[in-house]
């Protein structure tokens, strides 16, 4: 083809794209009409309500917090029985070495319960290197966190020495419930403890070690993270074995296992003018109102009830639509006070 043939050619398709562009001169903002609908119906956020007999009749401790501050993320865990999947070939995360951190220092207590050997710290690290064995194909992962293990060892062993003389007694990873009465069936509490010490004084502690973030004060004592509080409810019920039912509660604690300047950092609850006991009994109380509503088949079990979780992505947020009802402010918020 000849350079003038060819030329005359671009100048047509010139031409007849310009008369299309003429003959449809709206085409553009007809397109861009299409994400400007005339009406916008925010979608509703999901109130679920289950039958009685599909509700669960028994929940951990720490499924108790879900059911103050997310009642849907029960919802869907126990009711639809959705569990989340792991990407395939997922790299280690926090939660692995916080798993083996943990694991580390529960088998560690339950070995050594009634006295420190000799040479804790050396034991200490020998459980924590089996521990770490699923992180040998990770080499990067063992890299960065086993160093951080050996300064939670040596911070740890250094607390156990300080703690153990004003013990009578310890138990380790103890798993323990009550139940509590709601007419025509009852419901199942139940938890396993990281620790529980009985002290020289005939009065308990129960000890939650943490490798990640740790509840605040404030927040244990207003009744949005009861997980030890609860924990000491079933104590003082006699759901632990081997533990009186008339057990008075010295003190909570949260153990931060952090291993990074400041390694680990002994956390116990400040309750300020009130007790771990009268806690622990609120709780329960707290925990009884919440169970009897949920009995109630007119009771939803809505998503976010609580504004302090508006602003996270949890695990069933996008089943429950929350970025579609969310920025409507259409979210059902929890007044929490203490």
């Amino acid at each position: 083809m000849s350079a003038r043939a060819d030329g005359v050619s671009q100048r047509q398709r010139e031409v007849t794209g310009a008369a299309a562009h003429v003959q449809r001169p709206g085409a553009l903002a007809d397109a861009r009409q299409l994400d400007r609908p005339e009406r916008v119906v925010p979608c509703k956020p999901p109130e679920p309500r289950p039958p009685r007999a599909a509700r669960p009749a028994a929940l951990s401790v720490t499924d108790i917090e879900h059911w103050l501050r997310d009642p849907y993320t029960i919802y869907a865990r126990h009711i639809l029985r959705l569990a989340r999947l792991d990407p395939v070939d997922m790299a280690p995360s926090a939660a692995d070495r916080g798993s083996a951190i943990h694991a580390a220092v529960g088998r560690f207590s339950q070995t050594f319960a009634d006295a420190l050997p000799p040479d804790a710290h050396a034991q200490l690290l020998a459980i924590g290197r089996a521990e770490f064995q699923a992180l040998d194909d990770h080499p990067e992962a063992r890299a960065l966190w086993w160093p951080r293990f050996e300064r939670i060892a040596r911070w740890l062993i250094g607390w156990e020495e300080a703690r153990r003389p004003d013990l009578a007694a310890m138990r380790a990873e103890i798993r323990g419930e009550i139940l509590i009465p709601l007419g025509e069936r009852s419901f199942r509490l139940f938890g396993r403890a990281d620790r529980i010490e009985r002290r020289r004084d005939g009065r308990y502690a129960i000890l939650d070690f943490k490798t990640g973030g740790a509840p605040s004060s404030t927040q244990v004592r207003i009744g949005i993270a009861p997980q030890l509080t609860l924990e000491g409810a079933i104590l003082r019920g006699g759901g632990f074995k081997g533990f009186s039912s008339d057990a008075s509660i010295a003190e909570l604690v949260y153990v931060k296992l952090k291993g990074s300047e400041q390694a680990g950092e002994n956390a116990p609850v400040d309750f300020k003018d009130g007790s771990p006991d009268a806690a622990a009994d609120h709780a329960l109380a707290k925990l009884t109102e919440l169970a009897t509503r949920f009995e109630d088949e007119a009771t939803p079990y809505r998503s976010l009830v609580l504004p302090m979780w508006a602003n996270r992505y949890g695990t069933y947020d996008d089943l429950a639509r929350v970025k579609e009802w969310s920025a409507t402010g259409d979210a059902t918020e929890g007044e929490v006070t203490e």
